[in-house]
């Protein structure tokens, strides 16, 4: 969506949980791979390309009274408010007055996003799932193109995500959390099933907050749920036949720091994943190529 007189009104205003899950029959030992994980002396994988240097310019609104929310729904629409709670990292219940919301100069997502639309390394892969612990969002790839992205709440400081290579395992429309039965977990898919990593929807308060979970909005929840593959398992449910869509936690979030989204205004690229971030991440996600007896002979000779 794209509401260019709205939105230039808006800029010119501004410048003056989660707990164990407990799988349906899964093996215990599936999880996380870290870098270290890598096979020693295999060939380098594929290099990421740079993100795209299409720049969006951000302005800021100011909640300064209970009806301000409402004007700003007016004016851009139920899509284009959706996209600015997305960019500043909040669910509606959490946009309050006292707060100043970043708001960009376009409300289509695909240019807002931290990530880039294409990883042409990547198109080896059916689907991966990126998630940037240090801006908070995620991205998902389909043969290397972006076809959704989304804010997250990754763990709090006291509770980190673990960065690090996950698979989506297994599903549940929706359960209740171990940690505390009151919190109810909706679009729930286990990313690691010893300590019941998931992703999830749940409460976006604009900061890391989970117990090293990945929160998420409804509508990305409903649709991650819906994209990722989960495992197929042996018919004793020990072993895994074919595992799901990989997903990678990158990055650590800067806690005591500026939020990199309330810069955006003053430096439009504050958010961007950078190729050395990508690049870390597709050494986990794509399986180094270790080269044949045959190349090996024919290079030393």
């Amino acid at each position: 969506m794209h509401r260019p007189a709205a939105v230039a009104l808006l800029v010119s205003l501004a410048v003056a949980g989660c707990g164990r899950g407990q799988a349906p029959g899964p093996p215990s030992g599936s999880g996380r791979s870290s870098v270290t994980d890598s096979a020693a002396g295999a060939a380098a994988p594929p290099v990421a390309s740079a993100p795209e240097t299409t720049v969006v310019r951000y302005g800021t609104y100011p909640i300064t009274d209970p009806h301000a929310l409402l004007e700003l729904q007016k004016k851009l629409g139920a899509d284009g408010f959706l996209a600015v709670l997305k960019v500043n990292r909040i669910d509606l219940a959490h946009a309050r007055q006292g707060d100043t919301l970043v708001v960009p100069e376009r409300l289509d997502m695909p240019a807002l996003s931290p990530f880039p639309a294409e990883i042409p390394a990547a198109r080896e892969l059916a689907k991966l799932l990126l998630v940037s612990a240090r801006v908070q969002a995620f991205a998902a790839y389909d043969t290397g193109r972006l076809v959704r992205w989304g804010p997250t709440s990754t763990g709090r400081r006291e509770k980190p995500t673990p960065p690090g290579l996950y698979r989506t395992n297994w599903k549940d429309r929706e359960r209740v959390s171990t940690f505390n039965e009151e919190w109810l977990l909706e679009w729930y898919v286990n990313l690691e099933n010893r300590e019941g990593i998931s992703l999830h929807q749940y409460d976006l308060p604009g900061r890391p907050a989970s117990h090293s979970c990945v929160r998420l909005l409804a509508d990305d929840a409903e649709w991650l749920y819906g994209w990722a593959d989960t495992w197929s398992l042996t018919p004793d449910g020990r072993g895994v036949v074919k595992e799901g869509t990989p997903v990678v936690v990158m990055g650590a979030y800067a806690f005591g720091q500026r939020r990199p989204w309330k810069r955006l205004p003053a430096d439009p690229r504050a958010t961007a994943v950078t190729p050395a971030e990508l690049d870390s991440a597709l050494a986990l996600a794509i399986p180094p190529r270790v080269a044949s007896a045959d190349s090996l002979a024919a290079a030393a000779v």
